[in-house]
Protein backbone atom coordinates (compact mmCIF):
# COMPACT_ATOMS: atom_id res chain seq x y z
CA UNK A 1 0.00 0.00 0.00
CA UNK A 2 1.27 3.47 -0.83
CA UNK A 3 1.22 6.06 1.93
CA UNK A 4 0.76 8.75 -0.71
CA UNK A 5 -2.62 7.72 -2.09
CA UNK A 6 -5.50 5.32 -1.82
CA UNK A 7 -4.60 1.70 -1.03
CA UNK A 8 -3.71 -0.38 -4.07
CA UNK A 9 -5.81 -3.19 -5.55
CA UNK A 10 -4.92 -5.59 -2.72
CA UNK A 11 -7.04 -3.31 -0.54
CA UNK A 12 -10.10 -3.01 -2.79
CA UNK A 13 -12.48 -2.98 0.19
CA UNK A 14 -10.69 -0.05 1.79
CA UNK A 15 -10.53 1.76 -1.57
CA UNK A 16 -14.29 1.39 -1.94
CA UNK A 17 -14.85 2.50 1.66
CA UNK A 18 -12.68 5.61 1.10
CA UNK A 19 -14.56 6.61 -2.04
CA UNK A 20 -17.91 6.12 -0.29
CA UNK A 21 -16.67 8.13 2.68
CA UNK A 22 -15.76 11.06 0.44
CA UNK A 23 -19.21 10.88 -1.17
CA UNK A 24 -20.94 10.76 2.20
CA UNK A 25 -18.94 13.59 3.77
CA UNK A 26 -21.65 16.25 3.18
CA UNK A 27 -24.10 14.01 5.07
CA UNK A 28 -21.59 13.49 7.89
CA UNK A 29 -21.06 17.23 8.25
CA UNK A 30 -24.82 17.79 8.15
CA UNK A 31 -25.24 15.18 10.91
CA UNK A 32 -22.80 17.09 13.16
CA UNK A 33 -24.62 20.33 12.39
CA UNK A 34 -27.93 18.62 13.22
CA UNK A 35 -26.51 17.34 16.52
CA UNK A 36 -25.56 20.94 17.21
CA UNK A 37 -29.22 21.80 17.73
CA UNK A 38 -28.96 20.37 21.25
CA UNK A 39 -25.23 20.80 21.81
CA UNK A 40 -23.62 23.62 19.84
CA UNK A 41 -20.15 22.17 20.50
CA UNK A 42 -20.81 19.69 17.68
CA UNK A 43 -20.59 22.62 15.25
CA UNK A 44 -17.28 23.94 16.61
CA UNK A 45 -13.68 23.06 15.69
CA UNK A 46 -14.77 21.53 12.41
CA UNK A 47 -11.27 22.03 10.98
CA UNK A 48 -10.01 19.34 13.36
CA UNK A 49 -12.40 16.82 11.79
CA UNK A 50 -10.37 17.25 8.57
CA UNK A 51 -7.01 17.85 10.33
CA UNK A 52 -6.68 21.36 8.93
CA UNK A 53 -5.49 22.87 12.21
CA UNK A 54 -1.92 23.82 13.06
CA UNK A 55 -0.03 21.32 15.21
CA UNK A 56 2.96 22.71 17.09
CA UNK A 57 6.36 21.10 16.53
CA UNK A 58 6.67 20.20 20.22
CA UNK A 59 4.01 17.52 19.77
CA UNK A 60 5.92 15.70 17.02
CA UNK A 61 6.51 12.08 17.95
CA UNK A 62 3.66 11.94 20.44
CA UNK A 63 2.05 8.71 21.56
CA UNK A 64 -1.53 9.04 20.34
CA UNK A 65 -4.26 7.60 22.53
CA UNK A 66 -7.68 7.52 20.87
CA UNK A 67 -10.64 7.44 23.28
CA UNK A 68 -13.84 7.74 21.29
CA UNK A 69 -16.00 9.09 24.14
CA UNK A 70 -16.17 9.72 27.89
CA UNK A 71 -16.42 6.06 28.87
CA UNK A 72 -13.23 5.05 27.08
CA UNK A 73 -11.37 8.08 28.43
CA UNK A 74 -12.39 7.42 32.03
CA UNK A 75 -11.39 3.76 31.71
CA UNK A 76 -8.01 4.70 30.25
CA UNK A 77 -7.24 7.53 32.67
CA UNK A 78 -5.00 5.54 35.06
CA UNK A 79 -3.00 4.35 32.02
CA UNK A 80 -2.92 7.82 30.48
CA UNK A 81 -1.70 9.31 33.76
CA UNK A 82 1.37 7.09 33.65
CA UNK A 83 2.41 8.34 30.22
CA UNK A 84 1.43 11.98 30.75
CA UNK A 85 3.38 12.12 34.03
CA UNK A 86 6.46 10.38 32.60
CA UNK A 87 8.73 13.44 32.46
CA UNK A 88 11.41 11.62 30.51
CA UNK A 89 8.98 10.16 28.02
CA UNK A 90 7.46 11.20 24.74
CA UNK A 91 4.73 13.81 24.44
CA UNK A 92 1.17 12.51 24.63
CA UNK A 93 -1.75 13.26 22.31
CA UNK A 94 -5.31 12.26 23.21
CA UNK A 95 -8.01 12.25 20.54
CA UNK A 96 -11.75 11.62 20.75
CA UNK A 97 -14.96 11.95 18.75
CA UNK A 98 -17.46 13.70 21.02
CA UNK A 99 -17.61 17.21 22.53
CA UNK A 100 -18.32 15.87 26.02
CA UNK A 101 -15.18 13.72 25.94
CA UNK A 102 -13.20 16.63 24.52
CA UNK A 103 -14.32 18.91 27.32
CA UNK A 104 -13.37 16.35 29.96
CA UNK A 105 -9.97 15.62 28.39
CA UNK A 106 -9.08 19.32 28.31
CA UNK A 107 -10.33 19.83 31.86
CA UNK A 108 -8.24 16.89 33.08
CA UNK A 109 -4.91 17.48 31.34
CA UNK A 110 -4.95 21.03 29.97
CA UNK A 111 -1.69 21.97 28.22
CA UNK A 112 0.14 18.85 29.40
CA UNK A 113 -1.03 17.03 26.26
CA UNK A 114 -2.00 17.71 22.68
CA UNK A 115 -5.72 17.26 22.18
CA UNK A 116 -7.92 17.32 19.09
CA UNK A 117 -10.77 15.41 17.51
CA UNK A 118 -9.59 12.40 15.54
CA UNK A 119 -9.98 13.35 11.87
CA UNK A 120 -12.54 11.70 9.63
CA UNK A 121 -11.05 8.50 8.20
CA UNK A 122 -10.52 9.81 4.68
CA UNK A 123 -7.08 9.24 3.16
CA UNK A 124 -6.35 12.97 2.86
CA UNK A 125 -7.30 13.82 6.43
CA UNK A 126 -5.46 10.79 7.83
CA UNK A 127 -2.31 11.63 5.87
CA UNK A 128 -2.39 15.23 7.11
CA UNK A 129 -2.78 14.00 10.69
CA UNK A 130 0.07 11.48 10.49
CA UNK A 131 2.42 13.80 8.61
CA UNK A 132 1.82 16.73 10.97
CA UNK A 133 2.02 14.78 14.25
CA UNK A 134 4.38 11.96 13.20
CA UNK A 135 3.24 9.74 16.08
CA UNK A 136 5.63 7.31 17.71
CA UNK A 137 2.65 4.97 18.22
CA UNK A 138 -1.14 4.95 18.04
CA UNK A 139 -3.05 3.31 20.88
CA UNK A 140 -6.76 2.72 20.27
CA UNK A 141 -9.16 2.07 23.15
CA UNK A 142 -11.57 -0.89 22.93
CA UNK A 143 -12.83 -1.29 19.33
CA UNK A 144 -12.65 2.14 17.70
CA UNK A 145 -10.85 0.87 14.61
CA UNK A 146 -10.56 3.17 11.59
CA UNK A 147 -9.22 1.26 8.54
CA UNK A 148 -7.38 4.12 6.83
CA UNK A 149 -5.84 5.36 10.08
CA UNK A 150 -4.47 1.90 10.87
CA UNK A 151 -3.27 1.08 7.36
CA UNK A 152 -1.66 4.43 6.59
CA UNK A 153 0.06 4.40 9.99
CA UNK A 154 1.53 0.96 9.33
CA UNK A 155 2.64 2.05 5.86
CA UNK A 156 4.63 4.81 7.56
CA UNK A 157 6.12 2.41 10.09
CA UNK A 158 4.02 3.66 13.01
CA UNK A 159 3.06 0.83 15.40
CA UNK A 160 -0.67 0.53 16.16
CA UNK A 161 -2.08 -1.08 19.31
CA UNK A 162 -5.63 -1.79 20.39
CA UNK A 163 -5.99 -2.00 24.18
CA UNK A 164 -8.79 -2.90 26.57
CA UNK A 165 -10.36 -4.70 23.64
CA UNK A 166 -13.86 -6.02 24.15
CA UNK A 167 -15.98 -7.82 21.60
CA UNK A 168 -19.59 -8.76 22.18
CA UNK A 169 -21.16 -11.58 20.20
CA UNK A 170 -23.22 -9.03 18.27
CA UNK A 171 -20.17 -6.91 17.43
CA UNK A 172 -18.23 -9.95 16.27
CA UNK A 173 -21.05 -10.87 13.91
CA UNK A 174 -21.11 -7.34 12.54
CA UNK A 175 -17.35 -7.29 11.91
CA UNK A 176 -17.59 -10.69 10.21
CA UNK A 177 -20.18 -9.29 7.80
CA UNK A 178 -17.87 -6.31 7.17
CA UNK A 179 -14.80 -8.48 6.68
CA UNK A 180 -14.26 -7.00 3.20
CA UNK A 181 -13.46 -3.69 4.92
CA UNK A 182 -11.82 -4.57 8.24
CA UNK A 183 -9.79 -7.67 7.35
CA UNK A 184 -6.62 -5.76 6.39
CA UNK A 185 -6.90 -3.38 9.36
CA UNK A 186 -7.26 -6.15 11.94
CA UNK A 187 -4.29 -7.96 10.38
CA UNK A 188 -2.18 -4.79 10.57
CA UNK A 189 -2.34 -4.41 14.36
CA UNK A 190 0.99 -4.70 16.16
CA UNK A 191 -0.65 -5.48 19.48
CA UNK A 192 -4.18 -6.33 20.63
CA UNK A 193 -4.64 -6.33 24.40
CA UNK A 194 -8.05 -7.78 25.23
CA UNK A 195 -10.14 -8.04 28.37
CA UNK A 196 -10.80 -11.79 28.51
CA UNK A 197 -10.26 -15.19 26.92
CA UNK A 198 -13.69 -14.95 25.29
CA UNK A 199 -12.73 -11.62 23.72
CA UNK A 200 -9.41 -13.10 22.56
CA UNK A 201 -11.21 -15.88 20.71
CA UNK A 202 -13.60 -13.44 19.06
CA UNK A 203 -10.81 -11.10 17.94
CA UNK A 204 -8.94 -14.06 16.45
CA UNK A 205 -12.07 -15.18 14.62
CA UNK A 206 -12.49 -11.79 12.91
CA UNK A 207 -8.92 -11.70 11.65
CA UNK A 208 -6.55 -10.39 14.34
CA UNK A 209 -3.35 -12.50 14.23
CA UNK A 210 -3.17 -14.73 17.30
CA UNK A 211 0.50 -13.81 17.83
CA UNK A 212 -0.45 -10.19 18.67
CA UNK A 213 -3.42 -11.02 20.94
CA UNK A 214 -2.76 -10.71 24.66
CA UNK A 215 -5.29 -11.22 27.48
CA UNK A 216 -4.17 -8.19 29.49
CA UNK A 217 -7.36 -7.65 31.51
CA UNK A 218 -9.90 -4.87 31.82
CA UNK A 219 -8.69 -1.33 32.55
CA UNK A 220 -12.01 -0.53 34.15
CA UNK A 221 -11.08 -2.74 37.11
CA UNK A 222 -8.24 -0.29 37.82
CA UNK A 223 -10.46 2.71 38.41
CA UNK A 224 -8.76 5.16 40.79
CA UNK A 225 -10.75 7.31 43.20
CA UNK A 226 -8.82 10.56 43.53
CA UNK A 227 -8.37 12.36 46.84
CA UNK A 228 -10.56 15.14 45.50
CA UNK A 229 -13.43 12.73 44.80
CA UNK A 230 -12.95 11.02 48.16
CA UNK A 231 -13.22 14.39 49.89
CA UNK A 232 -16.38 15.24 47.95
CA UNK A 233 -17.92 11.89 48.86
CA UNK A 234 -17.17 12.55 52.53
CA UNK A 235 -18.69 16.04 52.23
CA UNK A 236 -21.93 14.72 50.73
CA UNK A 237 -22.15 11.88 53.23
CA UNK A 238 -21.93 14.41 56.07
CA UNK A 239 -24.44 16.69 54.34
CA UNK A 240 -26.98 13.95 53.59
CA UNK A 241 -26.64 12.04 56.83
CA UNK A 242 -28.67 8.84 56.98
CA UNK A 243 -30.91 9.55 53.99
CA UNK A 244 -31.34 6.50 51.70
CA UNK A 245 -29.60 7.37 48.42
CA UNK A 246 -30.18 5.71 45.04
CA UNK A 247 -27.91 6.51 42.10
CA UNK A 248 -29.18 5.67 38.62
CA UNK A 249 -26.21 6.17 36.27
CA UNK A 250 -25.88 6.37 32.48
CA UNK A 251 -29.63 6.36 31.87
CA UNK A 252 -31.41 6.72 28.53
CA UNK A 253 -34.77 7.84 27.21
CA UNK A 254 -37.33 5.17 28.02
CA UNK A 255 -35.53 4.34 31.26
CA UNK A 256 -35.88 7.60 33.18
CA UNK A 257 -39.67 7.23 33.04
CA UNK A 258 -39.45 3.75 34.62
CA UNK A 259 -36.93 4.91 37.23
CA UNK A 260 -39.15 7.85 38.18
CA UNK A 261 -42.21 5.61 38.49
CA UNK A 262 -40.24 3.24 40.72
CA UNK A 263 -38.90 6.09 42.84
CA UNK A 264 -42.41 7.35 43.50
CA UNK A 265 -43.20 3.97 45.08
CA UNK A 266 -39.95 4.08 47.08
CA UNK A 267 -40.93 7.48 48.52
CA UNK A 268 -44.12 6.00 49.95
CA UNK A 269 -41.98 3.67 52.09
CA UNK A 270 -38.85 5.83 52.47
CA UNK A 271 -40.12 9.43 52.23
CA UNK A 272 -36.67 10.94 52.86
CA UNK A 273 -34.96 8.98 50.05
CA UNK A 274 -32.86 10.86 47.48
CA UNK A 275 -32.55 9.86 43.83
CA UNK A 276 -29.38 10.88 41.98
CA UNK A 277 -30.22 10.62 38.29
CA UNK A 278 -27.35 10.81 35.79
CA UNK A 279 -28.37 10.72 32.10
CA UNK A 280 -25.82 9.23 29.72
CA UNK A 281 -25.77 12.09 27.21
CA UNK A 282 -25.20 15.76 27.90
CA UNK A 283 -27.67 16.93 25.27
CA UNK A 284 -30.50 15.26 27.21
CA UNK A 285 -29.93 17.04 30.52
CA UNK A 286 -32.54 19.72 29.87
CA UNK A 287 -35.23 17.31 28.71
CA UNK A 288 -34.70 15.04 31.74
CA UNK A 289 -34.92 18.05 34.04
CA UNK A 290 -38.21 19.03 32.38
CA UNK A 291 -39.48 15.47 32.87
CA UNK A 292 -38.65 15.62 36.58
CA UNK A 293 -40.32 18.99 36.97
CA UNK A 294 -43.44 17.78 35.18
CA UNK A 295 -43.59 14.77 37.50
CA UNK A 296 -43.61 17.13 40.47
CA UNK A 297 -40.22 16.32 42.01
CA UNK A 298 -38.23 18.88 43.94
CA UNK A 299 -35.10 18.77 41.83
CA UNK A 300 -31.63 20.31 42.08
CA UNK A 301 -29.35 20.44 39.05
CA UNK A 302 -25.69 19.82 39.91
CA UNK A 303 -24.62 22.41 37.34
CA UNK A 304 -26.40 25.24 39.20
CA UNK A 305 -24.37 24.80 42.37
CA UNK A 306 -27.55 25.00 44.46
CA UNK A 307 -27.35 23.03 47.73
CA UNK A 308 -29.13 19.74 48.26
CA UNK A 309 -31.52 20.23 51.18
CA UNK A 310 -33.83 17.96 53.14
CA UNK A 311 -36.60 18.97 50.73
CA UNK A 312 -34.63 17.85 47.64
CA UNK A 313 -35.99 14.62 46.19
CA UNK A 314 -33.87 14.34 43.04
CA UNK A 315 -30.34 15.50 42.28
CA UNK A 316 -29.84 15.67 38.51
CA UNK A 317 -26.20 14.87 37.74
CA UNK A 318 -25.91 17.20 34.75
CA UNK A 319 -22.11 17.37 34.93
CA UNK A 320 -19.53 15.29 33.11
CA UNK A 321 -16.94 13.00 34.67
CA UNK A 322 -18.56 12.81 38.12
CA UNK A 323 -20.20 9.40 38.01
CA UNK A 324 -17.64 8.02 40.48
CA UNK A 325 -18.76 10.66 42.97
CA UNK A 326 -22.43 9.74 42.62
CA UNK A 327 -21.76 6.01 42.93
CA UNK A 328 -19.58 6.66 45.96
CA UNK A 329 -22.40 8.47 47.73
CA UNK A 330 -25.08 5.91 46.92
CA UNK A 331 -26.55 3.17 49.09
CA UNK A 332 -27.85 1.36 45.99
CA UNK A 333 -26.86 1.75 42.33
CA UNK A 334 -28.68 1.09 39.07
CA UNK A 335 -26.74 0.93 35.79
CA UNK A 336 -28.59 2.36 32.81
CA UNK A 337 -28.82 1.25 29.21
CA UNK A 338 -30.15 -2.05 30.51
CA UNK A 339 -33.93 -1.61 30.79
CA UNK A 340 -33.99 -0.82 27.08
CA UNK A 341 -32.17 -2.59 24.24
CA UNK A 342 -29.08 -0.41 24.50
CA UNK A 343 -26.71 -3.11 25.75
CA UNK A 344 -25.90 -1.74 29.19
CA UNK A 345 -22.99 0.30 30.53
CA UNK A 346 -19.95 -0.27 32.70
CA UNK A 347 -20.91 -1.51 36.19
CA UNK A 348 -17.36 -1.52 37.54
CA UNK A 349 -17.31 2.03 38.92
CA UNK A 350 -20.25 1.13 41.12
CA UNK A 351 -18.87 -2.15 42.39
CA UNK A 352 -15.49 -0.50 43.09
CA UNK A 353 -17.23 1.05 46.09
CA UNK A 354 -18.90 -2.19 47.11
CA UNK A 355 -22.36 -0.86 46.31
CA UNK A 356 -25.37 -3.12 45.74
CA UNK A 357 -25.94 -3.29 41.98
CA UNK A 358 -29.21 -3.39 40.02
CA UNK A 359 -29.51 -3.84 36.27
CA UNK A 360 -31.93 -4.68 33.53
CA UNK A 361 -31.30 -7.72 31.34
CA UNK A 362 -30.11 -5.84 28.23
CA UNK A 363 -26.38 -5.98 29.05
CA UNK A 364 -24.78 -7.55 25.97
CA UNK A 365 -22.06 -4.84 25.83
CA UNK A 366 -20.75 -6.04 29.20
CA UNK A 367 -22.02 -9.62 29.19
CA UNK A 368 -18.82 -11.15 30.57
CA UNK A 369 -18.63 -8.85 33.59
CA UNK A 370 -22.31 -9.32 34.36
CA UNK A 371 -21.93 -13.09 33.98
CA UNK A 372 -19.32 -13.05 36.74
CA UNK A 373 -21.56 -10.88 38.91
CA UNK A 374 -24.52 -13.17 38.30
CA UNK A 375 -22.55 -16.32 39.21
CA UNK A 376 -21.54 -14.73 42.52
CA UNK A 377 -25.10 -13.46 43.10
CA UNK A 378 -23.67 -9.94 43.13
CA UNK A 379 -26.32 -8.28 40.95
CA UNK A 380 -30.09 -8.02 41.21
CA UNK A 381 -32.01 -8.18 37.94
CA UNK A 382 -35.02 -5.96 37.22
CA UNK A 383 -37.19 -5.69 34.12
CA UNK A 384 -39.79 -3.00 34.82
CA UNK A 385 -40.62 -0.08 37.09
CA UNK A 386 -42.49 -2.48 39.38
CA UNK A 387 -39.61 -4.92 39.87
CA UNK A 388 -37.21 -2.00 40.21
CA UNK A 389 -39.36 -0.46 42.95
CA UNK A 390 -39.78 -3.76 44.79
CA UNK A 391 -36.04 -4.49 44.68
CA UNK A 392 -35.07 -0.99 45.81
CA UNK A 393 -37.50 -1.11 48.73
CA UNK A 394 -36.30 -4.58 49.70
CA UNK A 395 -32.62 -3.61 49.75
CA UNK A 396 -33.26 -0.32 51.55
CA UNK A 397 -35.22 -2.22 54.18
CA UNK A 398 -32.94 -5.25 54.58
CA UNK A 399 -29.53 -3.62 55.04
CA UNK A 400 -27.71 -6.92 55.64
CA UNK A 401 -28.76 -8.23 52.22
CA UNK A 402 -27.61 -5.02 50.53
CA UNK A 403 -24.24 -5.16 52.26
CA UNK A 404 -23.75 -8.82 51.28
CA UNK A 405 -24.58 -8.00 47.65
CA UNK A 406 -22.08 -5.15 47.57
CA UNK A 407 -19.33 -7.17 49.25
CA UNK A 408 -19.66 -9.98 46.71
CA UNK A 409 -19.30 -7.50 43.85
CA UNK A 410 -16.29 -5.83 45.44
CA UNK A 411 -14.46 -9.16 45.78
CA UNK A 412 -14.81 -9.71 42.02
CA UNK A 413 -13.46 -6.22 41.46
CA UNK A 414 -10.40 -6.85 43.64
CA UNK A 415 -9.58 -10.12 41.86
CA UNK A 416 -9.21 -8.50 38.43
CA UNK A 417 -7.03 -5.46 39.06
CA UNK A 418 -3.68 -4.98 37.31
CA UNK A 419 -4.45 -4.33 33.64
CA UNK A 420 -2.98 -0.80 33.77
CA UNK A 421 0.48 -2.04 34.73
CA UNK A 422 0.42 -4.82 32.15
CA UNK A 423 -0.65 -2.52 29.33
CA UNK A 424 1.90 0.14 30.25
CA UNK A 425 4.66 -2.46 29.88
CA UNK A 426 3.23 -3.72 26.57
CA UNK A 427 3.06 -0.20 25.10
CA UNK A 428 6.60 0.57 26.25
CA UNK A 429 7.76 -2.63 24.62
CA UNK A 430 6.01 -1.56 21.45
CA UNK A 431 7.95 1.69 21.61
CA UNK A 432 11.20 -0.12 22.30
CA UNK A 433 11.46 1.51 25.72
CA UNK A 434 11.00 -1.44 28.08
Amino acid sequence: MSAQGLPDNRYFGVRLYSVLLYMMMPLVVFYLWWQGRKNTAYRARMQERFCQQEIAMKWRGAIVFHCVSVGEFMAAKPLLDRFVNDEGGRPVAITCMTPTASELIQKTYGDAIYHAYIPFDTPRAVRRFLNALQPSAIVILETELWPNLVLFARALGIPVALVNGRMSKQSASGYTRMNWLFERAWAALNYCGVQSEVAAERFANIGVPERVIDVAGNLKFDVVVSTEVQNEIAHYQELLGSRPIITAGSTHAGEEEQIIAAFKKVLKVKPNALLILVPRHQERFNSVYTLLENEGFTTVRRSTGRPVTDATQVLLGDSMGELLLWYGIADITFIGGSLIERGGHNPLEAIAFGKPLLSGRHIFNFAEVYDQLDKRQAVRWVNSSDTLADTLIGLLTTIETAQRLGASAQRIFAEHRGATQRLQVRIQQLLGRA
